[in-house]
């Protein structure tokens, strides 16, 4: 009753809300409470957190590369939200739990935008391997650590909301929403990549072509880091004239 008697709140009250009274937060959208505006805020937080960590994932290489690693990280959490909503709303609907794709789309954006948050405060140990010159694999098996931990908190959200409405089908929804979620950020990812690129790379490309899976690379990246190399070394293009 608090949630849904509360008068709308200015953008950065409610991402200070998120941040500090998330159990508040999941109250309002599960009460329905200015969503549009809840909707907007977090889109709005995802865009320039995103941003500033695929800025900083760019600057290792330099160049036109923070600008394309900027404009990608965004899409990838927005179009991992759009695709992944659907699925919670449609196994709960089919398995008793009340339809209300609006609130689900409030929530999985703003469990989204607190993971992106949390990525955006990590930006430091980022930048903090490129000052220290940690080599490509090392610096892509911390982004993907750092990438976990943010989209299990994300995840840990959702759960807790779902959980708390006790309706029928909620583990079921939770469990094909959990799987499309990482199936769909991963691909969307790896479709959408590179964002971390190798300094001595002469001309970043802002899309490479489809090459194997997600899994396949962080597998290789992780025994190159070990010194273990399927090859003598990686070709280096050839300077242009």
């Amino acid at each position: 009753m608090i949630a849904a008697a509360a008068p709308p709140r200015a953008p950065l009250g409610t991402i200070d809300l998120l941040l500090r009274d998330r159990a508040s937060m999941l109250e309002r959208i599960r009460a329905g409470v200015d969503l549009m505006p809840i909707l907007r805020t977090m889109i709005a937080a995802i865009a320039i957190a995103t941003a500033i960590v695929g800025a900083a994932l760019g600057s290792y290489r330099g160049g036109v590369q923070i600008a394309y690693a900027a404009i990608k990280l965004p899409l990838v959490l927005l179009g991992t939200a759009a695709l992944s909503t659907p699925t919670l709303s449609a196994i709960g609907a089919a398995l008793g739990r009340r339809a209300r794709f609006r609130a689900d789309l409030a929530l999985v954006i703003s469990a989204l935008a607190f993971g992106a948050l949390l990525l955006a405060a990590c930006t430091p140990l980022i930048l903090l391997g490129r000052a220290i010159e940690l080599s490509y694999h090392q610096m892509i098996l911390g982004t993907v650590g750092i990438f976990a931990i943010a989209g299990v908190a994300s995840l840990r959200m959702i759960v807790r909301s779902v959980a708390a409405e006790h309706a029928p089908g909620w583990r079921a929804a939770i469990a094909g929403m959990c799987v499309v979620f990482a199936l769909v950020g991963g691909q969307l990812s790896w479709a959408l990549r590179p964002y971390l690129v190798r300094p001595r790379t002469p001309e970043p490309v802002f899309m490479r072509p489809v090459e194997g899976s997600l899994f396949d690379a962080i597998a290789g990246a992780f025994q190159s880091a070990r010194g273990i190399y399927s090859r003598d070394r990686a070709p280096v293009p050839e300077p242009r004239p």
